[in-house]
């Protein structure tokens, strides 16, 4: 006897609906965590000092931090399409342009050999261009195509015979001493003795070591590093980042110390962890006043 099992037309099309369901679902997930790693936002902060000479009142400062070999389109096509929407007067670049986990730099000089022509770039290392070589590698070329590195050093920039310092501070991980505080203040004490402007930047990589940038000799410090907490919640804060651990309070924006201020770039790219959630990849644009 030959029996054919045919299946009731309620179980096959509810069958294909959940298969549908499950699709769109995992779909509509696909392009949400794309978009969320790879919509560029632009935040706008204005800075405010009466030491800013006036000359530099509504100065633009694009600040580009935590690339991490990511690549935003072919050749990093729509990421020059953003800065260059922005015509900053400065770009500074607050480290980790390149991720020591894979050593190659051609994404991240493929960025800077393309904003070069756009505006003077300032360039100080984080905590990946300490590890493997990574710095010994990419310094010369950033050199040659023009980039002010600041690796422990001084710059004046100067608009309308005025003039702004502007002091790059290398990572601690650069640091062989086990008291890498101290020798932190000692390379901030000489970058203070050098400076001869009255309105001075400090570019510093980690936010987490706020307590030894806060010298009233830097007006205004620009760090990145804490990738704005990784996983943000909701109109709140960042759920961890390295040196300040779970539900850290310096992730991104603007925040008054004691003596000084900190803008912290939520960054572009990521390492270790590959996602980011609610804490889109981020370009800060710090406008100045003369108050």
């Amino acid at each position: 006897m030959h029996i054919q099992l045919i299946p009731e037309k309620g179980n096959f099309f509810n069958s294909r609906v959940q298969i549908l369901v499950v699709c769109f679902l995992i779909l509509s997930l696909s392009i949400f965590l794309y978009l969320q790693n790879n919509l560029i936002v632009i935040s706008h902060i204005e800075y405010a000092s009466d030491k800013l000479p006036p000359a530099f009142d509504e100065c633009k400062i694009l600040q580009i931090s935590d690339l991490h070999n990511k690549q935003f389109g072919k050749n990093q096509a729509r990421l020059i399409k953003k800065i260059s929407s922005i015509a900053p007067d400065i770009i500074v670049i607050t480290g980790d342009l390149v991720d020591s986990r894979h050593t190659e730099i051609s994404k991240a000089m493929g960025l800077i050999n393309r904003i070069a022509g756009l505006a003077p770039v300032y360039y100080t290392p984080g905590n990946h261009e300490a590890r493997n070589n990574i710095y010994e590698k990419i310094e010369p070329l950033l050199i040659a195509s023009g980039t002010h590195v600041l690796f422990n050093r001084y710059e004046n920039f100067e608009r309308a015979n005025q003039r702004i310092g502007i002091c790059g501070l290398a990572d601690p991980n650069f640091l062989f001493s086990q008291n890498y505080e101290q020798q932190l203040h000692e390379n901030l004490n000489e970058l203070a003795a050098e400076s001869k402007a009255q309105f001075n930047i400090l570019l510093a990589h980690d936010p987490a070591l706020h307590k030894i940038y806060d010298r009233p000799e830097f007006a205004l410090v620009l760090s990145g590093h804490a990738h704005g907490g990784q996983f943000r919640i909701p109109f709140r804060r960042g759920l961890y980042a390295p040196g300040q651990g779970l539900f850290p309070k310096y992730t991104s924006g603007l925040h008054q110390l004691t003596h000084t201020s900190m803008v912290i770039s939520r960054g572009l790219g990521n390492s270790a962890f590959p996602l980011r959630l609610f804490n889109l990849p981020e370009l800060v644009v710090v406008t100045l006043k003369s108050s």
